[in-house]
């Protein structure tokens, strides 16, 4: 079989693969159910009867992200807005990852035959690198650190198409509705995270002062400062919210060397799970093959083009040392992308039925698989689950019709997946304080008995496999 069909079929069983992925990773974030959070931003938005009174209780009483807070009312509204929200969590994922392709190579993904394996295997990289993608894609609450990354990726995505066309010496024209909607747009953003604010002023500055160097500042249009300014006071609003001195009031800090211990470990581990688990083997594997599959950039290209990601990275991880005591792996998200566009627009894109070219052609298809399985498992995984909710919220419907007043419910036995969200004991037990006083009863707590259920010990693989 001559390179020419060889590739032909790579990429034929790329397509397939990657739509069975694609499927596969749907399936499982919509088999995941309402957990934690989720049912408390239901009945909060139940009680207060719109989005707006929503949104100030939260602004004042728990912090200023109205970006969040918008998320989160738009799927609490009703079970079909709910359904919809989570059948586009992957398709935003995939979104993520165009716009971060085209970040990396300032090219949008050519889906052609001959350049379809170099965005597959970008993507599926950053799927299988991506921290607690149970917290971050498929736990609705959770997921907001996937929307808010998105519309970053959007907003830079915008920047960097004008800065591009301005280098090229081509001319931009923006109309009037244009500018409404990018300061508006850029005016959410800014209210999403200290986080995103701190990575895209890094981003921004770091590109000023390449215009700057090429005299090129004269021609950046003023739209661009509108929507800066947009942005700078989404940030104004997000951190004089009331509800942020709110919880700080509860909160106490730790003295200074306390702080900068805890913050280095955080940062050590940044990009290694936190220093448990996988320690990262994903992301530093990915990384690799990443830089594997083509040839280097020149040192000025790399200068001009990689480094503003990876200082952009760091950025995101900076703010943390202020909530120190806060931190999880999922604040390490947007460094964790941030770092693989770094990685990626440090090499060239390369085409061509070259021997080297025809033995890359299989790591699309084995990343492809990689992920197949990866959200079969958590399929399996998230269905096991959302049985086990179902049956505890019967089990307390039923309690409640038999006007019992102390609830007794199993603990959740599911062993997660990668793409699982579950509370530890302590944790769920907090919230089925809140359950307790929602549905007006003295206490609902888990069955200690001897012989109960245990936490974490049913395998979803096997409780499957005795089904068949």
């Amino acid at each position: 079989m001559n390179a020419i069909k060889l590739n032909k079929l790579f990429n034929e069983m790329t397509v397939l693969l990657a739509f069975t992925a694609f499927l596969l990773s749907i399936f499982s974030v919509m088999q995941h159910p309402l957990i934690g959070d989720d049912r408390h931003f239901l009945w909060s938005l139940y009680e207060h009867e719109s989005f707006f009174a929503f949104i100030t209780h939260y602004y004042n009483n728990w912090g200023g992200n109205i970006f969040h807070m918008i998320i989160w009312s738009s799927f609490s509204y009703s079970p079909i807005a709910l359904y919809l929200y989570k059948l586009t969590l992957v398709p935003m994922f995939t979104a993520m990852a165009a716009l971060a392709y085209y970040l990396a190579t300032n090219t949008l993904p050519d889906i052609s035959k001959r350049a379809l394996g170099d965005f597959v295997i970008f993507t599926t990289i950053l799927w299988l690198a991506i921290p607690e993608i149970g917290q971050t894609i498929a736990w609705a609450t959770g997921s907001v650190y996937l929307c808010m990354t998105l519309c970053a990726l959007i907003f830079l995505s915008l920047i960097n198409n004008g800065r591009q066309k301005i280098l090229l010496g081509k001319s931009l024209n923006y109309g009037l509705v244009s500018g409404v909607l990018i300061f508006i747009f850029s005016f959410i953003l800014g209210t999403s995270s200290v986080q995103i604010f701190s990575s895209i002023i890094f981003i921004i500055l770091y590109w000023f002062r390449g215009l700057q160097k090429e005299n090129l500042l004269k021609r950046v249009p003023l739209i661009f400062y509108i929507s800066l300014t947009g942005f700078l006071l989404g940030f104004l609003v997000l951190i004089i919210a009331p509800g942020n001195y709110e919880r700080l009031a509860t909160y106490e800090a730790p003295d200074f060397i306390s702080r900068l211990l805890k913050y280095f470990l955080y940062l050590a581990g940044a990009y290694f799970s936190g220093g448990s688990g996988n320690l990262g083997t994903s992301l530093v594997l990915g990384s690799i093959i990443i830089m594997l599959a083509s040839s280097f950039k020149g040192i000025n290209l790399i200068k001009r083009d990689s480094f503003v990601w990876f200082g952009a990275s760091l950025s995101s991880l900076a703010p943390m040392i202020f909530a120190v005591d806060f931190t999880s792996s999922r604040t390490t998200f947007m460094a964790t992308i941030f770092l693989l566009i770094g990685i990626k627009s440090l090499v060239k894109r390369e085409h061509g039925a070259s021997s080297s070219n025809i033995l890359m052609s299989y790591i699309p298809i084995l990343c492809c698989l990689l992920v197949i399985v990866d959200s079969f498992v958590g399929w399996a995984s998230n269905r096991s689950l959302a049985r086990e909710v179902e049956n505890r919220m019967q089990i307390i419907e039923l309690s409640i019709q038999a006007n019992k007043k102390e609830i007794i419910v199993p603990y959740f036995t599911t062993i997660p997946s990668r793409q699982t969200f579950m509370l530890k004991p302590n944790h769920d037990q907090e919230y089925l304080d809140i359950m307790a006083e929602h549905f007006e009863v003295t206490s609902i707590r888990h069955d200690n008995s001897e012989g109960a259920p245990k936490p974490n010990t049913l395998h979803p693989l096997k409780a499957l496999r005795e089904l068949l």
